[in-house]
C-alpha cells in the first residue's frame, strides 16, 4: 500500500455512496460484475439484444433503431467489411457523422475483431488526413453524406466502403467468431505535444471496465435514455454508446451545433431523457437560456466531464433541476476511462470555486506524486498519477512515448477472476491535484500547457505550429485563458517577421484551414517580442491579458469620447470576453457572430430601449458607428415620420430592407435576400470570400422596422423590387437566395421578366420546393417511384402531388412551430422579449406566405447550389428529388452545383468559403455573357 493510501485508509475513508438515493426504479438495474469485463464488447451487445430485442437501442431525429435491427445493420456491415478486407487485424476508419450509421459502424467493425478508428467528417482535411495516414486504416467505412470526403482523404491509396451501398443480400445472422478481450478494439485521437494528433489504443477488457464503473455508479438500467453530444472522435462519444447499449437502455445523438441549445431544451423534455452528458461548457450554455418554466420530471443524472466545473454550476441545477437528479462530476481521460467520482445532490454545499473530483473508483488507485517521483504527503500537491491494470495499451505508434507516460509496476497482482498474475502500470497524466482530508481528490490545473477547452484536449504546440506555418509569423505562443470565470478561452500571442503583417481575420481563416474550430484562438495579441525567464525560456506567465490595442497590426485603439460610446465599450467587453475594446475595433473581427449578437442586441434593447435588428451590426460594425445610429434613432422619435422619409437616405436608414453589406467594388451589384428568420448575418462571411470588388446588398423584410411584415411572396417580392431599384433601375439584376430566400428571387426573377427587366442571374442556395421530397419508410420504395414514373411520367406526378403538398405543408408548419417556440424561448431569456416580437412574427409571416404560394413556370435560368446532406429532416426515410423540385418549371435550363455541410451549416465556417469558390464562378459568367469581357475587372 502507498504512503497517501495507508494515509487516506487511517482516515476511514470510504467510496462515496452512488445510486440509491436517487434512482427512480433500482430495480431494473443489474450491477455489471467483474465477469461481466472477461469477454468481448460485441458479446455483451449481444446479450442485450437478446433480452431487448424490440426495444430502442438509437434514435436520432432522422432514424430510430432497436436493438434487433441495429445488430442485424452490424452484421451485414461486418460482412461487407470481411468480403472487402478478409479476416485480418487491422485498422478500419469510421468517416461517419453523429449518429445510427456511425452506432452501427463501430459494432459492424467490432464484430470482425478489427480495431475501429472514428474520424469526425467536420474537422479539416488536413487534420483527418493525418489521423489516417497515422493510424494506418486500410478501409475507411463512410456513407453517401460523407463519400466525396472520403475520396478526397483517400486518394485512391485506401480502400472505401458506402455504408449506404451495402448489398441488401447479405446475412443478418450473428457472426460465429470469438473476440477475446484482450483484443484491440479502438484507436480514439487526441491532440498531440508534437504538434499532431495521437492515437490511444484500447482493448475490449478496458472498454468493458469503464463501462462497469460507470453502470454501477449511475445505476443504468434498460428504462434509461442516454444523450450522445459529443463528436464522434472523442472518447467522450464510445464512453456514452457503451455505457447504453451495454446495458440495455437507449442512446439519443444530437448536434447541438447544428440544432442549437433550444433545439437542445425541447428534445430533452419531448424525448423525456433521463441521463444526461456533456462537456461543462454546453451544460452551462444550455442551462444558461432556462426559464423557470421548464421541468425535466424523467432527468435524472446530469453527467459534467471533460473540463473543470464550477460551483456556479453547481448553483443552476440546483436552481432548474429536481430533487431527483443529481450531478455526476468525474475525472477521467482517453488513456485511462474514468478514475475519480463525486456525486452533488441538492443538499451538497462546495466549499472552493470548483467542484472536487472525487472518490474512489473499482481498480483505479490515484497517486500524487512530486518532480522526482515520490508521493507527497496528504493535502500537498503533486501530479496525479493512475496505477491499474485497465489503462490504455498505449500511443499507437509511439512507442517512445508510451514508455514514457506508462510505466510499469516491478509488482504482480494476482487476478482472482482470470487466475492469473497481472502487470499494474502507472499512467503520468500531467494534472495536478491535491486529497482533501476525507480523501476527496481536488483537481488543481495542468502540470504541462496541455488544456480543455469546452471538453477537448487541446496540447497548444499543435495550434503553435499551425501559425508558424505561416512565413510571416516568427514566434508564437498559445495559452488557456481565465480571465472570467468558467469562460476559458485560447489566446495567441505572435512576433511577426520584419515588414510583415496580418489580420485577426487573416490568422482565422488559415487556421480553420488546418485546424477543428474549438481549437481556433478567440484572440490574436501582437508583441515585438516574447517574453523571457532568466534561463531564457518562454515566461508564459508573463503572457497579459489581451489588448485590443495590440489585436491587430492594422488597428489602433481608441478609446470611447461620451458616455453612450462608454456603455456601449462594457456592454461589448461583457459579451466578447476582451477588455479593453476601441471604439473602432470591428464586432467581427474581435470573434463576435450570430449568437454573440444576439445576447449583444439583447444588452442594447435592455439598456437603451432601441429594438436593433441583428443586420445592423454589417453597417455599424464598430462601437462608434453602432453609437452614431442609436444616437440618429433618438433624434429621429423627436421628429415627425414625415420628416424622417425626406431627409434619410433608404440605403443607410437601420429600418430599409436595403442593407449595405459590401457597398464598394467594381463588379455588377449582387443582391441577398433574407431566409425564413430575416435576418442577413447569414451573408456576411460569404461576402468576404466573393471578395472586394463583388458589391454586395442584403434584403431584409418589412416587419423589422415594427410595421406589420408581409404576408405574401408576390408583394414581398415586388417590395424588394423597388427598394433595389432605388440604387439600380435597371437590369439586368443578379438574384441570390439562400433557404426561404430562394422563393423570394425566384418571384422576384418573375416580375422582373413581365417588366420587360434582365436578369442576370438567379441563385438559390440550398432552396427546395416544398412538396418535393418524398417519405420512403423502405428502400425498395425507391425503385418502386422511379419505375412508376418512368411508366406513367407526369401523370404519375399528377397523381400524388396533392398528397405531397398536404404532407409538404404539414411538416412545414410542424417544423417552424418547433422552431418559432424554441426561438421564443431563447429571446425570452436572453433579453425578455414579449410575445409579440418581430421576429417571430416575421418567421410566421414567411412560413405563411410560403404555404400558400403558387409556383409558375419561370422562363429563364436557374443556378442552385445545394447540400448533400442526407440528414437535414427530422422526419424518418424523407428524400429529396435531385433537383429540389426545380428542374419541370425552368424553361431555360438548371444548372446544379454541389456544396459540403449541411443546409444549417454552408454558410459558415469552413464551408462557406467553397461555396463562395462555386458562386463566384457562376457570377462571372453570367456578367460575361451579359456585360463582356470588357467590363469584367482586371486580375
Amino acid at each position: 500500500m502507498s504512503n497517501q493510501s495507508r494515509l487516506i485508509s487511517e482516515m476511514d475513508v470510504k467510496p462515496q455512496p452512488v445510486c440509491t438515493h436517487y434512482i427512480s426504479s433500482t430495480e431494473s438495474f443489474i450491477k455489471f460484475s467483474q465477469t461481466d469485463i472477461e469477454e468481448s464488447i460485441t458479446n455483451r451487445f449481444q446479450q442485450q439484444v437478446n433480452k431487448y430485442p424490440n426495444s430502442i437501442a438509437v434514435k436520432s431525429k432522422i432514424s430510430t433503431l432497436t436493438y434487433d435491427q441495429l445488430n442485424k445493420n452490424a452484421n451485414r456491415l461486418a460482412r461487407a467489411i470481411l468480403a472487402q478486407r478478409g479476416e485480418s487485424k487491422e485498422a478500419i476508419a469510421l468517416l461517419i457523422e453523429q449518429g445510427a450509421s456511425f452506432i452501427t459502424g463501430i459494432f459492424g467493425v467490432l464484430k470482425t475483431g478489427k480495431i475501429y478508428v472514428p474520424i469526425d467528417p467536420s474537422i479539416p482535411i488536413v487534420r483527418l488526413t493525418h489521423i489516417l495516414e497515422d493510424s494506418q486504416a486500410v478501409l475507411v467505412v463512410t456513407n453517401n453524406q460523407n463519400l466525396a470526403v472520403a475520396c478526397e482523404l483517400t486518394q485512391n491509396r485506401c480502400q472505401i466502403l458506402n455504408i449506404d451501398d451495402i448489398d441488401c443480400s447479405l446475412s443478418t445472422d450473428n457472426l460465429e467468431f470469438l473476440i477475446s478481450p484482450d483484443t484491440p478494439a479502438c484507436i480514439i485521437y487526441t491532440s498531440g505535444s508534437t504538434g499532431k494528433p495521437k492515437g490511444v489504443l484500447h482493448n475490449h477488457r478496458n472498454v468493458l471496465h469503464n463501462c462497469m464503473n460507470n453502470t454501477n455508479a449511475l445505476c443504468i438500467s434498460p428504462s434509461d435514455r442516454l444523450t450522445l453530444l459529443h463528436s464522434c472522435g472523442v472518447m467522450g462519444a464510445m464512453r456514452g454508446i457503451c455505457n447504453a447499449l451495454l446495458n440495455g437502455a437507449s442512446i439519443y445523438p444530437l448536434n447541438v451545433k447544428e440544432e442549437g441549445l433550444t433545439s437542445l431544451v425541447n428534445w430533452l423534455l419531448e424525448e423525456e431523457i433521463t441521463i444526461y452528458h456533456s462537456v461543462a461548457t454546453l451544460y452551462r450554455q444550455f442551462v444558461g437560456i432556462l426559464t423557470a418554466q421548464e421541468q425535466f420530471p424523467k432527468l435524472r443524472v446530469l453527467i459534467l466531464g471533460g473540463e473543470s466545473v464550477l460551483r456556479r454550476d453547481i448553483d443552476l441545477y440546483k436552481k432548474h433541476f429536481s430533487a431527483n437528479c443529481v450531478v455526476f462530476v468525474s475525472l477521467g481521460s482517453t488513456e485511462t476511462g474514468t478514475v475519480r467520482q463525486f456525486l452533488v445532490n441538492k443538499d451538497t454545499q462546495i466549499e472552493g470555486s470548483t467542484v472536487p473530483i472525487g472518490y474512489p473508483v473499482e481498480d483505479m488507485e490515484i497517486l500524487l506524486l512530486d518532480e522526482a517521483g515520490k508521493e507527497v504527503r496528504c493535502g500537498e500537491v503533486g501530479e496525479i498519477a493512475i496505477k491499474s491494470e485497465y489503462l490504455a495499451l498505449g500511443y499507437w505508434q509511439k512507442p517512445e512515448l508510451t514508455k514514457a507516460v506508462f510505466r510499469v509496476e516491478p509488482k504482480k497482482a494476482r487476478d482472482v477472476v482470470r487466475q492469473a498474475a497481472t502487470d499494474l502500470r502507472i499512467y503520468y497524466t500531467g494534472d495536478l491535484g491535491r486529497f482533501q482530508p476525507d480523501g476527496c481528490l481536488v483537481h488543481m490545473g495542468r502540470k504541462d500547457f496541455q488544456v480543455k477547452i469546452r471538453g477537448f484536449r487541446i496540447e497548444v504546440t499543435e495550434i503553435e505550429m499551425a501559425l508558424l506555418s505561416m512565413d510571416a509569423i516568427k514566434e508564437v505562443a498559445v495559452i488557456a485563458r481565465d480571465d472570467i470565470p468558467g469562460d476559458k478561452r485560447l489566446v495567441a500571442y505572435i512576433v511577426l517577421n520584419q515588414d510583415s503583417a496580418l489580420s485577426n481575420s487573416e490568422l482565422r481563416h488559415h487556421l480553420l484551414g488546418k485546424l477543428p474550430d474549438y481549437m481556433v484562438p478567440s484572440a490574436f495579441v501582437f508583441l515585438d517580442a516574447l517574453p523571457l525567464t532568466p534561463n531564457n525560456k518562454l515566461d508564459r506567465l508573463a503572457l497579459r491579458v489581451p489588448d485590443a490595442s495590440k489585436q491587430d497590426t492594422q488597428a489602433t485603439f481608441v478609446p470611447p469620447c461620451n458616455d453612450l460610446e462608454r456603455r456601449l465599450t462594457q456592454i461589448w467587453e461583457e459579451v466578447l470576453g476582451i477588455q479593453p475594446i476601441g471604439v473602432k475595433d470591428n464586432f467581427f473581427d474581435l470573434g463576435g457572430h450570430s449568437l454573440t449578437a444576439i445576447s449583444l442586441f439583447a444588452q442594447i434593447e435592455n439598456k437603451f430601449a432601441k429594438k436593433l435588428p441583428l443586420a445592423t451590426l454589417l453597417q455599424s460594425g464598430t462601437v462608434e458607428a453602432l453609437a452614431q445610429t442609436i444616437q440618429a434613432l433618438s433624434t429621429d422619435n423627436q421628429t415627425t415620420s414625415e420628416s424622417v422619409a425626406t431627409t434619410q437616405n433608404k440605403s443607410t436608414d437601420p429600418w430599409s430592407s436595403l442593407v449595405k453589406i459590401q457597398p464598394n467594388g467594381s463588379k455588377p451589384l449582387l443582391f441577398c435576400i433574407h431566409p425564413l428568420g430575416g435576418e442577413i448575418l447569414c451573408y456576411r462571411d460569404l461576402t468576404r470570400y466573393l471578395g472586394s470588388e463583388q458589391p454586395v446588398y442584403g434584403i431584409q423584410p418589412q416587419g423589422l422596422n415594427g410595421k406589420p411584415p408581409l404576408t405574401k411572396v408576390e408583394d414581398m417580392a415586388s417590395h424588394y423590387i423597388k427598394e433595389i431599384q432605388t440604387i439600380q433601375p435597371n437590369g439586368p439584376y443578379y438574384l441570390v437566395g439562400y433557404s426561404f430566400g430562394g422563393i423570394l428571387v425566384f418571384e422576384m426573377a418573375q416580375q422582373l421578366y413581365r417588366l420587360g427587366q434582365e436578369v442576370g442571374i438567379l441563385v438559390m442556395i440550398d432552396t427546395c420546393r416544398p412538396g418535393y421530397r418524398q417519405r420512403l419508410p423502405f428502400a425498395k420504395r425507391i425503385a418502386l417511384h422511379l419505375d412508376h414514373l418512368s411508366q406513367l411520367g407526369l401523370a404519375y406526378v399528377k397523381q400524388n402531388a396533392e398528397g405531397w403538398s398536404r404532407w409538404g405543408k404539414y411538416m412545414l408548419k410542424h417544423k417552424y412551430k418547433h422552431y418559432l417556440t424554441s426561438a421564443r424561448h431563447l429571446l425570452n431569456v436572453v433579453h425578455r422579449l414579449a410575445e409579440n416580437d418581430k421576429h417571430l412574427k416575421i418567421i410566421d409571416a414567411n412560413v405563411q406566405a410560403q404555404s400558400e404560394y403558387s409556383f409558375q413556370v419561370y422562363p429563364g435560368k436557374l443556378t442552385l447550389l445545394r447540400t448533400d446532406d442526407k440528414s437535414r429532416e427530422e422526419v424518418v426515410g424523407v428524400e429529396y428529388d435531385p433537383q429540389f423540385g426545380w428542374g419541370e418549371l425552368i424553361v431555360g435550363g438548371l444548372d446544379i452545383h454541389y456544396v459540403p455541410g449541411s443546409h444549417n451549416s454552408l454558410l459558415y465556417e469552413p464551408h462557406v468559403q467553397v461555396v463562395a469558390e462555386k458562386l463566384k464562378v457562376c457570377l462571372d459568367k453570367a456578367y460575361t455573357k451579359f456585360l463582356g469581357t470588357e467590363a469584367m475587372p482586371k486580375e
